[in-house]
């Protein structure tokens, strides 16, 4: 059995170790990439085409917040080429065929490219699901609509600003 000595030591030695562990490890926070000077400069000379609508707009807007918060103007050294699909699927539906609820998604293909040559530097996807529920009050349902739409646009533009911070952070740190 352990003494009630032994513990508080053994405790300690874990706690060592892990710290020890740690501080070899190579890991670097997404935080600390994004207020990194060089991969913040990277993001900030990111120009942004393909996205006309209104719902492309809100995805613009969330992506220049995440990509340039200052507004700072910097030569474009990049292109985001981004793609939007929307659909609306009915979730709760009733007995008599009446739909209660509908689930959005929205579907983001990005690509960053190279404005010299066009070359594609890095590409991905993102999908994002949001919900809301119908009501008898025709504004309500559509100012319902609005708002998934709105939430959706702030998080598919945080998914493609985080996924491009960690493709210029990857780019940055030497293999």
């Amino acid at each position: 059995m352990w003494s009630s000595e032994a513990v508080p030591v053994a405790r300690r030695a874990v706690l060592v170790a892990g710290c020890l562990t740690l501080a070899g490890c190579t890991l670097r926070p997404l935080l600390h990439a994004t207020n990194d000077a060089g991969v913040r400069g990277e993001l900030e000379a990111i120009s942004i085409v393909g996205l006309d609508d209104r719902l492309g707009q809100l995805v613009r807007n969330a992506l220049l917040d995440e990509l340039n918060p200052t507004g700072v103007e910097v030569p474009t050294r990049y292109i985001l080429d981004v793609d939007l699909d929307r659909s609306a699927q009915a979730l709760g539906i009733q007995v008599d065929n009446t739909i209660t609820r509908f689930n959005l998604r929205l579907n983001a293909r990005f690509q960053l490219l190279d404005p010299k040559n066009g070359q594609v530097l890095y590409e991905s996807n993102v999908q994002r699901v949001a919900s809301y529920n119908v009501s008898l009050q025709p504004y309500a349902t559509l100012a319902a609509e609005i708002d998934a739409e709105r939430r959706l646009a702030r998080e598919v533009g945080d998914n493609i600003g985080t996924l491009l911070a960690v493709h210029f952070a990857q780019q940055a740190t030497p293999t």
